[in-house]
Order: C-alpha cells, then sequence, then structure tokens
C-alpha cells in the first residue's frame, strides 16, 4: 500500500512540474534574482548611511507610512553603523500585479549607544510593486523586519 502511495504522489509531482505547478518556470526565476539584485541595491544603500541612497527602493505609499519609515531608518542611521547586511530571497510568488517574496536576512551592526556589537537575523515577507523602468518598490514588509 505505501509503495502504491508513493507511485502515485512520484506521479502527482511529475505532472504537476510538466504543467509549470511547482513554481519552476523560467519566469520565477527571473523575477527572483531581480527582486535578489534590487535588494542587494537596498544592502549598499543602507551601508552608505544616507536616505537619499535607500529612499528609490521603497513605495511612497509604504503601508506604515513613508515619513514613519523615513524617520525610523534616518534614526537607525544616526543610532548605528551597519556593518553588515545579507539578504537571501528564497521564494518569490506574482499574484495581481504585485510580487511577494520571503526574504531570509542577518544583520550586524555596531550600536552608537553602547558601542556594542550586535547581530540579528529573520525571515520576512516583502510585498513589492514593480516599477515602470524595471525592477522593483518596497510596499510592505511583515513577518521579521531588518529595519
Amino acid at each position: 500500500m505505501n509503495a502504491i502511495r508513493a507511485a502515485l504522489a512520484a506521479a502527482l509531482l511529475i505532472g504537476l512540474a510538466a504543467c509549470g505547478g511547482l513554481g519552476g518556470s523560467s519566469a520565477a526565476v527571473v523575477d527572483k534574482s531581480r527582486v535578489q539584485g534590487d535588494l542587494d541595491g537596498l544592502r549598499q544603500g543602507l551601508r552608505a548611511g544616507t536616505w537619499s541612497r535607500v529612499e528609490r527602493y521603497f513605495s511612497p505609499a509604504f503601508y506604515e507610512g513613508y515619513g514613519e519609515l523615513r524617520a525610523r531608518i534616518e534614526e537607525q542611521m544616526r543610532r548605528q553603523t551597519l556593518l553588515d547586511l545579507q539578504f537571501d530571497v528564497t521564494w518569490v510568488l506574482e499574484a495581481d500585479g504585485l510580487i511577494n517574496a520571503q526574504v531570509r536576512w542577518k544583520k550586524s551592526w555596531i550600536d552608537h549607544t553602547s558601542g556594542a556589537t550586535r547581530k540579528a537575523e529573520g525571515v520576512g515577507e516583502f510585498i513589492l510593486e514593480p516599477r515602470r523602468q524595471g525592477g522593483y518598490r518596497i510596499l510592505a514588509i511583515s513577518g521579521d523586519r531588518p529595519f
């Protein structure tokens, strides 16, 4: 009985893969690499330590409020020196013209208040909107937020 279930499961997986139902399409791979590229640009901007280097990566319609986001990031830049930030896009889904990407991140920084080196890591879901000139802007972040 277990052998029959295993054979049926294997046949189902092969059928789904052939239909593109497992997300193995080339569009998903391209989008994932484009999202990763934009997040690498965001990382470089955050390491530079100025809002002008990161503002283009966020949508003016950011769900928490664009002004609040800017104030929070600028405050972090004043209180911390970012040593390292890594983004790893683990999966990407596209629906209704938006991109939902799960992102694992790791961050280390020097806290200016204590002088101590700190580390954090987490997993967040980034909702992205496509830009007309290519790339994406962050519309929302849920889960563990890196900033």
